[in-house]
């Protein structure tokens, strides 16, 4: 999940700020819309345990929601994205920028201001 503290700059695309399961779910969930535990397991070929524990954790930090459907008498959990891509990272730059200018102020601001001019 995001936290600032184990943000990891060096590290490529959504694994800077999640772990790579917790990434390739998202990226999951958020090109095929809902799904089970299994369809999740097959589309990211990573194993149903982790998985599971992973699911449990996004659903806790409240980036993953989770449903029961009752088919044939069989309960299954079906999960979805709770927020879009681009909602997600509003808030993880938010959280990095506020961090910034609590750290370092107006010299966090001034070197913003860069990237807006570059638009």
């Amino acid at each position: 999940m995001v936290k600032l503290d184990q943000i990891n700059i060096s590290n490529d695309g959504l694994t800077k700020f999640f772990s790579p399961i917790e990434a390739a779910i998202l990226k999951t969930l958020w090109t095929e819309g809902e799904m089970m535990t299994s369809e999740l397991t097959e589309k990211t070929k990573i194993p149903l345990t982790s998985i599971a524990g992973t699911l449990d954790r996004l659903v806790k930090a409240g980036y993953a929601a989770r449903r029961i459907d009752n088919v044939n008498g069989r309960v299954r959990y079906v999960y979805a994205p709770v927020y879009t891509e681009d909602e997600v990272a509003t808030e993880i730059t938010t959280k990095i920028m506020d961090s910034l200018v609590e750290s370092f102020g107006h010299v966090a601001i001034e070197n913003f201001s860069k990237y807006s001019d570059k638009k």
